[in-house]
């Protein structure tokens, strides 16, 4: 009658699980944008830092500022750091 067999199953509980997810998506979007983040919910740039720390094994998430040496090209924290070149002023 119908005809439902195992292949249209399978693509009609994909498609809910796809229009789910959509939802879901969205609604987070909308929470973050208007501020009302649940307790713990992260957006996806503080979850990436996060994984990048645990990744790198990194606590500290300071930076340094770098700059372009004119003579060798590397780049070298502001604070100075000797690249080993005589010419360098670094």
């Amino acid at each position: 009658m119908l005809g439902l067999s195992l292949g249209k199953l399978l693509v009609l509980v994909a498609v809910i699980v796809i229009v789910w997810q959509g939802f879901k998506l969205y609604a987070r979007t909308q929470r973050v944008q208007d501020g009302d983040r649940r307790p713990g919910e992260r957006t996806m740039g503080e979850r990436l830092r996060k994984s990048m720390r645990e990744k790198t094994g990194r606590t500290d998430p300071s930076v340094e500022d770098t700059e372009k040496c004119p003579v060798c090209g590397a780049y070298v924290p502001v604070g100075g750091s000797d690249c080993g070149r005589k010419d360098c002023p670094y």
